[in-house]
């Protein structure tokens, strides 16, 4: 009599039991589906990523490395002597370039030592009308920032300072930690009654997007025109980029 009366129960425990593993089992698969799924994005999101850093990177202005030919080319029957040295740089500038892989960072010292190069190219070319001065503190040195971050700003200083100076002009790089960023600055005088040249803004573009893929809304750059003097401040945090190195 009791098997009877309760069998309805037992049956109903029984449906209601099978009902919370199969309901279970579909809630398993679907999470495992959605943690692949959201794996698989991550990985096309860093693939993406990686991608676009590259392209940015190669976007070497093409320009500087005509005219350093042209230059050598020149300098061949004039000056043999500082041909060669121009060449020594140039190749050592673009091995640098072409060697760093994967978008791996480089110590602030490392960028600068390469940037003299591309500097002392420049310098062959316009002879006593570029100067340059670094004010960098030594707590910056072994500071990591993308590899040839800095390259198209010191483009844009030759380009827009330089070509359209009658007078001397000077690139100064300073460098230096407050309040938890590192703040690199690149200044170049210029002359106002010069027809200066509206460029298209690449080399800013670039820098500025570079530094949204590596520091998100970390990192920012601002750019300043005041009493002849052109300056472009990068402001980056000083520990975000070392934690994401500690944690690959």
């Amino acid at each position: 009599t009791y098997w009877e009366s309760t069998f309805p129960y037992r049956i109903g425990t029984g449906v209601f039991i099978y009902g919370l593993v199969i309901l279970s089992y579909f809630l398993f698969v679907s999470l495992s589906n959605l943690s692949e799924k959201n794996a698989k994005e991550a990985r096309l999101e860093s693939l993406v990523k990686e991608t676009e850093l590259k392209m940015l990177r190669s976007q070497i202005n093409p320009h500087f490395l005509f005219n350093s030919l042209n230059s050598i080319s020149s300098l061949t029957i004039t000056n043999p002597e500082k041909a060669r040295d121009m060449i020594v740089k140039l190749s050592e500038f673009m091995r640098y370039a072409l060697t760093r892989k994967d978008e791996q960072p480089v110590s602030l010292q490392n960028e600068l030592e390469n940037l003299r190069l591309y500097l002392d190219i420049e310098k062959v070319r316009f002879g006593d009308m570029l100067t340059t001065e670094e004010i960098i503190e030594d707590d910056c040195l072994d500071f990591k920032i993308p590899v040839l971050l800095l390259q198209p700003l010191y483009e844009n200083a030759v380009k827009h300072g330089v070509y359209e100076s009658t007078e001397r002009v000077s690139i100064i790089t300073q460098a230096k930690i407050i309040d938890g960023f590192i703040e690199i600055t690149i200044s170049n005088n210029y002359d106002p009654a010069g027809s200066l040249r509206r460029g298209t803004g690449t080399g800013l573009l670039n820098v500025n997007r570079r530094l949204e893929l590596y520091y998100g809304n970390k990192a920012s750059i601002k750019t300043s025109k005041e009493n002849c003097i052109y300056t472009v401040n990068l402001y980056i945090p000083a520990d975000y980029l070392q934690m994401s190195i500690e944690k690959k």
